[in-house]
């Protein structure tokens, strides 16, 4: 029973041992769908706890967080003017639709005129 209790831990320790020493890049087998890696030392050494247990950690890499809060804000402000020319270009589809109903004699040329200044209103 003490023997085999001795084996047991050798390979438990064995495959622990293995396991930390593995490839740092890439996880083995068929089951690694994903494609999940380990991290990489430098990765492991520029970590957040990391570098706080080291006494490493500065302000500067805090202050990083708010560069990018202002990317991300820059960001929504560019897509949100990216929907007002998405939505002017629509406009000026819609007004030249208007000229073609009125050069087919679908619309008057009240009808064109009403309808075209809204669309202008529109326009920002």
């Amino acid at each position: 029973m003490q023997k085999g209790f001795k084996v047991f831990l050798f390979l438990t320790l064995m495959i622990f041992i293995g396991h930390s020493m593995a490839a740092d890049v890439k996880r083995p087998g068929a089951n690694n769908k994903m494609g999940l890696t380990k991290k990489t030392q430098q990765e492991k050494e520029n970590s957040f706890f990391n570098r706080l247990i080291k006494g490493d950690f500065d302000e500067k890499s805090a202050n990083q967080n708010d560069d990018i809060d202002q990317i991300k804000s820059d960001i929504a402000e560019l897509k949100k003017q990216n929907e007002y020319s998405d939505s002017n270009d629509k406009i000026i589809k819609q007004i030249k639709m208007l000229s073609e109903l009125k050069d087919e004699g679908v619309l008057s040329s009240q009808e064109f005129e009403d309808k075209k200044k809204i669309l202008l209103n529109k326009i920002k």
